[in-house]
């Protein structure tokens, strides 16, 4: 079966999250012949936002989804809730939302003194297909993304914020996780932008498949990234290629400790 992905790259703006969360609502509702919509890391902003400003958020993009159909991947953003702040995003459809969090902030751009682990990572069910998400360095990490996998996940979501001197980097990365776990594998960056050290962002989200074969990729342009993902593919790797197999069954104890949040 196909479904339809969109990915948004996004050119925010650094400091003002009402005006981004204005124009990516505005992108929304214009999103026609979408299953899927994956949103960057950070779309809102660098800043931290409390909880219930986040959660605004999430209810307008909520309302504004064109279509029940439609499962939006909100992208991940630092938020402070009581005493920590943690990097989180969240599965939204017209009528659920399940959220999920970075694992590890980044040690590389100061995350970690600051922003407290995650600990929420669901297998996320919708119209037939399971999907999860890993934000952005989570990636970097093979046991994340094969636990998900053998949890059951067709489809991993990588909302991040790279700057462009690390998008082949990414890019390679992304496509090993896909092959090795045989399964869809979708980044989203933002565009326009820099880090606090002055890099810039500058977009290239891709789309990589099951078979190490299948690639889409965008420029640098803000914009949308369309691709069609047959989820048929999966099996077809999957009767050639017998890695979660193996895994699954001489490995048990990568599952021991796990539990769907």
């Amino acid at each position: 079966m196909n479904y339809n992905l969109c990915i948004v790259q996004f050119d925010r703006s650094n400091r003002k999250p009402d005006i981004n969360a204005q124009k990516m609502i505005q992108i929304l509702k214009e999103v026609k012949e979408a299953d899927f919509i994956l949103l960057p890391e950070d779309w809102l902003g660098p800043l931290v936002v409390d909880e219930d400003y986040h959660m605004s958020v999430i209810g307008l993009m909520q309302n504004s989804l064109p279509s029940e159909n439609i499962l939006l991947i909100s992208g991940a953003q630092y938020v402070r809730q009581s005493e920590v702040i943690i990097s989180t995003g969240a599965f939204v459809t017209k009528k659920r939302i399940a959220f999920y969090d970075k694992i590890f902030p980044s040690h590389a751009i100061g995350e970690r003194h600051f922003v407290t682990p995650g600990t929420r990572q669901p297998v996320f069910e919708y119209r037939g297909i399971k999907v999860s998400a890993v934000v952005c360095v989570d990636l970097f990490y093979p046991e994340i993304v094969r636990k998900l996998a053998l949890k059951g996940a067709q489809i991993i979501f990588n909302p991040a914020n790279i700057p462009a001197g690390r998008m082949d980097l990414w890019q390679h990365i992304g496509i090993t996780r896909a092959a090795e776990n045989t399964v869809f594998l979708a980044m989203a960056n933002n565009t326009r932008t820099s880090y606090p050290d002055g890099r810039e962002v500058t977009g290239r989200s891709f789309v990589a498949g099951p078979d190490g074969l299948f690639f889409n990729d965008t420029d640098t342009e803000p914009g949308i990234l369309r691709a069609t993902l047959d989820i048929s593919l999966i099996d077809q790797v999957r009767s050639r290629w017998k890695y979660l197999d193996d895994v699954s069954k001489k490995c048990p104890q990568l599952m021991k400790g796990d539990s769907d949040n």
